[in-house]
């Protein structure tokens, strides 16, 4: 699966910006970089304008991953090849 996430931003290189499908692949990407546990405990709702939105189980989850989302940026962004997500929202739902 990693191996395919490398090559997506590479192909991608050439091609007009999509939202769409900006979209789909970092709500994709975010399941990737989180992990099993959180993947579980978390659901990507959206993306725009740079910021992800996921929803989380309660206020100790959002305010843990709160805590974590420089390290969940920067592997977002590593797996996207580019600075495409600049701000993680942890929305309670």
């Amino acid at each position: 699966m990693e191996q395919l996430f490398s090559a997506i931003p590479q192909a991608l290189s050439g091609i007009p910006h999509d939202t769409i499908a900006d979209e789909a692949l970092t709500l994709a990407a975010w399941s990737q970089c989180a992990g099993e546990m959180l993947r579980l405990r978390t659901v990507p709702l959206s993306f725009e304008k740079k910021r992800l939105v996921i929803a989380v189980e309660d206020i100790t989850w959002q305010r843990h991953l709160e805590d974590l989302s420089a390290t969940m940026l920067a592997k977002i962004n590593s797996t996207l090849g580019h600075r495409k997500v600049t701000f993680i929202e942890f929305r309670i739902d």
